[in-house]
């Protein structure tokens, strides 16, 4: 099995526009920030689900 897998996500102009500066401003990549923020989220929601 692979490492690291891929994902395909559609955005807005608008959207993509600002996940580009929001990278930018962090000197990383879209695709780093995406799989930063999508782990994030995954952790958060795995504590919810703990704490119930």
């Amino acid at each position: 099995m692979p490492s690291q897998w891929r994902v395909t996500a559609y955005l807005s102009e608008e959207m993509y526009k600002a996940f580009e500066a929001w990278a930018a401003s962090e000197n990383r990549s879209l695709s780093n920030l995406a799989g930063t923020i999508i782990t994030n989220a995954v952790e958060k929601r795995d504590e919810q689900k703990k704490a119930k």
